[in-house]
């Protein structure tokens, strides 16, 4: 993958910061993505992240209904609250605008378990094409496994779909972190 970055100012101070183990283009990064932006996740990335965290669904998740369905391929959780069906989605959690797997050298804590919009952004979700407005400053080169990864969300959105689709015909109410492992544990998908 070859990066070309330019460094100024304030933003070359950041760059002498980030940690040493990040060895690709993000190096030149101030992690903006990581801070800013969402991260939707499938259900099957929610079970493994929280897996490879070692921390409970609750510390490391939450659901959020401030996620524009229009621009994530993610089958939404529906609910009805004060008469209105709303859509939720899984989430990250944040630690302020952090999302809570950020470190203070940059490095995303769980690199090698990080979701699959985390490995393909600043590309859109089939890998193909730069997000337009992206919040990433280096100009990155389409990596060869980006097929790979986008073909393993596809496989992760369909699984996703029929466990979201199992889980809106028989719950109603707004979704609890707690409640929907506890939901997956029942239908032995933990």
């Amino acid at each position: 993958m070859q990066t070309r970055v330019k460094k100024r100012g304030a933003q070359t101070k950041f760059v002498e910061k980030i940690s040493k183990k990040i060895v690709n283009s993000c190096k030149s990064c101030t992690a903006r993505c990581c801070r800013v932006l969402s991260v939707v996740l499938t259900v099957p990335e929610a079970v493994r992240l929280v897996r490879a965290s070692g921390k409970e669904p609750q510390e490391v998740l939450e659901f959020s209904s401030g996620v524009n369905y229009k621009h994530t391929p993610h089958y939404p959780i529906l609910a009805f609250e004060n008469g209105q069906l709303r859509d939720y989605f899984l989430v990250i959690r944040h630690a302020g605008e952090d999302c809570i797997f950020l470190g203070k050298d940059y490095a995303c804590a769980l690199y090698t378990e990080r979701p699959f919009v985390c490995k393909l952004y600043p590309f859109d979700l089939d890998g193909a094409e730069m997000k337009k407005r992206a919040l990433c400053p280096v100009k990155f080169d389409k990596d060869k496994e980006m097929p790979v990864v986008a073909e393993a969300l596809r496989a992760d959105l369909i699984k996703h779909g029929e466990i979201v689709r199992k889980w809106n015909v028989s719950h109603k109410e707004k979704p609890i972190v707690g409640a929907f492992f506890s939901f997956l544990k029942g239908e032995g998908l933990l």
